[in-house]
């Protein structure tokens, strides 16, 4: 008897256990469906994920720590929005919504371990795309720094991006 009449037992029975997982795998892989598409479609339309209730209270939390020079606090305030609102659109363009969307979402979130690690990842990325010329590149790593400290920590399991609705 040929010795190769030995492994084909083995080797059909490989067989049918690579069968069996690809048969397994493909009933438990996902695929998209119209509603994952149609959610993605959205979120492509849209530029920001911020409330303004958000923005206003970050702002308020930014106007605390930094002064910009020659505004009155006004004016300050509002520049201070404008920034917080491009690091949104910045943010909104680089991070999957899914991730993004934790800052609403106490029950669901990343580790604290996990936070640092974005954070600092996403600190120069952000710093590379925003130039503020009206401050220092230090006090503008401060600035884009904080508000991502911010707004990440708000990902964090347990924590919610707080909001102060703005006065009318």
């Amino acid at each position: 008897m040929h010795p190769s009449i030995f492994f084909l037992p083995c080797l059909f029975s490989i067989y049918l256990s690579i069968q069996l997982f690809i048969h397994l795998n493909s009933t438990i892989m996902k695929t998209l469906t119209k509603k994952n598409l149609e959610q993605i479609e959205s979120d492509q339309k849209k530029v920001e994920m911020l409330t303004d209730a958000e923005v206003n209270a970050l702002a308020q939390k930014v106007n605390m720590v930094i002064n910009l020079p020659i505004l009155n606090e006004e004016k300050e305030f509002v520049v201070f929005v404008k920034i917080i609102k491009w690091i949104d659109q910045k943010l909104y363009e680089i991070l999957p919504n899914e991730y993004y969307e934790l800052i609403n979402d106490a029950t669901d979130g990343i580790s604290k371990d996990e936070a640092v690690a974005l954070e600092e990842r996403l600190t120069p990325i952000i710093n590379n795309a925003i130039d503020i010329p009206i401050i220092s590149e230090r006090q503008e790593e401060k600035l884009i720094s904080l508000v991502l400290g911010i707004i990440i920590n708000a990902m964090v399991k347990g924590c919610k991006l707080e909001e102060a609705e703005p006065d009318a």
